[in-house]
């Protein structure tokens, strides 16, 4: 990261969008281009410029669409933020999807990731335990999906239609790790968030996260599988009726705790569901029990009505810690509303699952940005948003006033 940057955030705590977009420096765009091929046969919008057509659209936009971009890139501030007077001056909305269906997704996956990396060292992540808490979720986008192709199907009163599954790891500050689903078999959670769980782990240098999510997981096949990877740690809800078999039961010398009370703690032995062939040849399956040992632990949250069950293979902690950790879960439930309402990932720009991926791995930059910017600034999402609005429109003022051969800091600007 460029030092003027980090002086911005350790030193001085105020942070402007301009030096905010400096993180991401020319030659890391010439790279991934290079990398990934994005400008093979583009004559237009090659991908650093759909990028930035695309970032510039979700600051400034309160609802996107394929129109509405196309007319931003033909804007006079648009043009002037990036100087493209020597640029084709007009693009078409359908020109727009199709560049969206059929550049590399790639570019931006890459992008996503690497300022993921840049930005996430600048803060301390949130601790419990000593670990890393990362939150595990889905969420479904459906609005337009009747003009989708493929996704998983949705029924409601009058019609069936399709949507879009992403699934999100969280770490309390950004997005961490994304996929994006379109098949069938992604409706179950089952499938989504172990996989998901599984990458993120995957490429982690040290392995000192614990996984958290919902109840929406209940293969036992799937927590096995995550019990097996050496050092992958998780803590999931299970549902009030799956069955297991106690193997011991531990102490519950101190049953009440700040969020509740401790009902039960316990190291159990799950059913899972395996192949059986009949004498007669034919194919089914049965419940029997695993091997694997986890630990469950129930307890009665303060002014709740239901006891809340949860399973996880962190052995060395007291319960209410693993419980704690639990309660935390419900950030991502905060971020997916701030993604919809505030970054405009509530509807699709593009029917296309290429143009899909791209525009979540753009939302979730932009959203990082947002973050970093609200942190820095002590404000509000949507106080941050709108100022950075308003930085942009001084941003394009003051170049607009240095082009034109006056000085900016008589217009009162800050300089481009």
């Amino acid at each position: 990261m460029p030092q003027k940057i980090k002086m911005a955030i350790f030193h001085n705590h105020k942070l402007r969008l301009a030096e905010l977009f400096k993180v991401i420096p020319e030659a890391l765009f010439a790279q991934i281009a290079k990398d990934t091929n994005v400008d093979y046969y583009c004559k237009v919008l090659n991908g650093k410029l759909l990028f930035y057509l695309l970032l510039y659209a979700m600051l400034m936009e309160d609802k996107l669409g394929q129109r509405g971009i196309a007319d931003l890139y033909s804007s006079p501030h648009f043009r002037a933020l990036f100087n493209l007077n020597l640029v084709k001056e007009t693009i078409s909305h359908s020109s727009l999807s199709e560049r969206l269906s059929m550049v590399e997704a790639d570019f931006f996956k890459q992008l996503y990731e690497e300022i993921y990396r840049r930005f996430s060292t600048l803060y301390p992540a949130q601790t419990i335990g000593g670990l890393k808490l990362q939150r595990v979720d889905s969420s479904l986008v459906k609005e337009m999906s009747n003009k989708l192709k493929e996704g998983l199907s949705h029924v409601n009163m009058y019609k069936k239609s399709k949507m879009i599954k992403y699934t999100i790891a969280y770490d309390g500050m950004y997005g961490s790790c994304v996929q994006t689903h379109s098949e069938e078999k992604y409706a179950n959670e089952s499938l989504a968030l172990p996989e998901n769980v599984l990458e993120h782990f995957k490429k982690c240098e040290n392995h000192s996260n614990v996984y958290l999510f919902d109840r929406g997981q209940s293969s036992g096949s799937k927590f096995i599988e995550m019990k097996s990877q050496k050092g992958l740690l998780f803590v999931s809800r299970l549902v009030e009726n799956r069955k297991f078999h106690i193997v011991k039961e531990f102490d519950l010398t101190f049953k009440r705790f700040e969020a509740g009370e401790l009902k039960m703690d316990a190291q159990v032995q799950l059913y899972k569901y395996e192949k059986h062939e009949s004498k007669n040849g034919k194919q089914s399956q049965r419940q029997v029990l695993a091997d694997e040992k986890f630990r469950v632990i129930r307890f009665r949250a303060q002014h709740k009505d239901e006891d809340i069950v949860l399973i996880t293979n962190i052995l060395y902690l007291p319960a209410q810690t693993i419980a704690w950790m639990y309660r935390r879960r419900w950030d991502i439930e905060v971020f997916f509303r701030f993604l919809k309402q505030e970054v405009n990932f509530s509807h699709f720009i593009s029917v296309n699952e290429n143009g899909i991926q791209v525009i979540l791995y753009m939302t979730l930059i932009a959203a990082m940005l947002i973050m970093i910017y609200k942190k820095e600034n002590e404000v509000g999402f949507k106080t941050a948003k709108r100022r950075m609005m308003i930085e942009l429109q001084e941003l394009i003022l003051a170049i607009v006033v240095v082009r034109s051969g006056g000085d900016f800091k008589k217009a009162n600007l800050p300089p481009p």
